[in-house]
């Protein structure tokens, strides 16, 4: 039997890959950035919008020629024109004038405010009433409000989502310079396992990690592989992972990771020339069995990743790991902001100290007070891919923890 190495904390594993380089650079069309990340933080080359402009359909005013304005005393002023829509005002506002303004309307040179139309009324020969006191800035958009000109507005290492994407439109930004997604072959192993196009025999099952790690990669951002089955052979073993290696920036082997006589992972990976083991072995359950190395390639590197062959614990693993590993070498360096849900436990759970536990959760509303919803623990074996499917989040048990009591408060994490 093989050894496993010093078990190791989440938390040293998690350090592990934030010490893998991000990828390189590439430039894409805006409209194929979103879900990438950028290489680079963007500040703003101008003011936005880079004009005063209206919020409200109304009358154009200096606030000095409204201060008092009320219904029982409107100001009276002469309006002087219309503001067009689209291009600059050809005129400016004296004392005692004011111009018609369209929501987006630019505000004519003087003018600092805007009076809303419900307070104005017509009085005859060019002038309106204007019963509304308002101040600088009422009604009115600045010209650097949205962002000033050299503004820091995206971090480098920001995954872009449709706000930001609308952002750069703004500034007409047609190309951004982002890090090329990772290439993620995955490779099942086991006698046992079969493609999911042919039917099992007793004792046979269908690949089903291939698919659903796959489906993890993509969600990432990341552009996954499947690359297939090889049996329990660790020379077919060694040539897939070498042969996979030379192209893809992670191989993710499912199987074969344990310590057991058709275990061959943690030797393939130690046998490539270079390579370093950094983990074989995690204090985590489900996926005790994880292995991370790395093996130098050109001028690079690529990491190597076993995972469990338990469909439960290759799926945690690859939540807690491999997502983690796939955003540093993307270069999303913001925090990951986990959804979190308050709920009341259903039943008390237990959890070994100096382990962390991924406990499986369904959600329903709570009718009890204090509580929106309940946590029902879905009390399911890590080979059986239906605990997964009937699971709504997740409920981490730290190390220092041995469990929870019925009735407690948790904070779920929402899959």
């Amino acid at each position: 039997m093989k050894s496993f190495l010093t078990l190791q904390s989440v938390e040293e594993v998690l350090a592990h890959l934030r010490s893998f380089a991000p990828l390189p650079e590439e430039r894409i069309p805006l409209d194929e950035a979103a879900g990438r990340c950028l290489a680079h933080a963007f500040t703003a080359p101008a003011d936005l919008p880079g004009f005063d402009r209206s919020t409200v359909d109304g009358y154009a005013v200096r606030a000095r020629d409204v201060f008092g304005a009320q219904e029982g005393s409107p100001a009276l002023l002469e309006c002087v024109g219309d503001c067009p829509m689209g291009r600059a005002p050809e005129f400016s506002l004296e004392e005692g004038q004011t111009a018609r303004i369209l929501t987006g309307g630019m505000l004519p040179s003087g003018a600092d405010c805007v009076v809303m139309v419900e307070y104005s009324r017509p009085a005859g020969n060019a002038l309106v009433e204007l019963a509304r006191t308002q101040a600088p800035g009422d009604n009115v958009i600045l010209h650097d409000d949205d962002a000033p000109a050299g503004a820091e507005l995206l971090p480098a290492g920001r995954r872009l989502r449709p706000e930001d994407i609308g952002l750069l439109a703004a500034f007409g930004v047609r190309e951004v310079t982002v890090r090329r997604p990772a290439r993620v072959a995955i490779l099942s192993t086991g006698d046992e396992v079969l493609p999911i196009d042919e039917e099992p025999r007793p004792g046979q099952v269908r690949d089903v990690n291939a698919y659903t790690l796959a489906a993890l990669c993509r969600e990432a951002g990341a552009r996954p592989q499947r690359a297939g089955l090889v049996r329990d052979d660790p020379e077919a073993l060694r040539e897939a992972v070498v042969r996979l290696a030379a192209e893809a920036d992670i191989v993710a082997v499912s199987g074969g990771s344990s310590a057991g006589m058709r275990d061959h992972t943690v030797n393939v990976f130690t046998s490539l020339p270079g390579s370093e083991l950094l983990t074989h072995g995690v204090s985590i359950s489900p996926g005790k069995p994880f292995i991370l190395a790395r093996a130098p390639r050109g001028e690079g590197e690529v990491c190597l990743m076993g995972l469990p062959g338990h469909v439960t614990s290759a799926l945690i693993c690859a939540r807690v790991f491999l997502t983690p590993l796939i955003r540093q070498l993307q270069g999303d360096t913001q925090p990951k902001k986990q959804a979190l849900l308050p709920a009341r436990l259903t039943r008390s759970i237990a959890s070994a100290q100096g382990r962390r536990d991924y406990i499986r959760v369904r959600l329903r509303p709570c009718a009890a007070e204090g509580a929106d919803w309940e946590a029902e623990p879905v009390v399911k074996a890590s080979g059986l891919m239906t605990g997964m499917c009937e699971a709504d989040a997740l409920l981490v048990c730290p190390e220092n923890r041995e469990g929870y009591a019925a009735g407690e408060m948790v904070c779920v994490e929402m899959l």
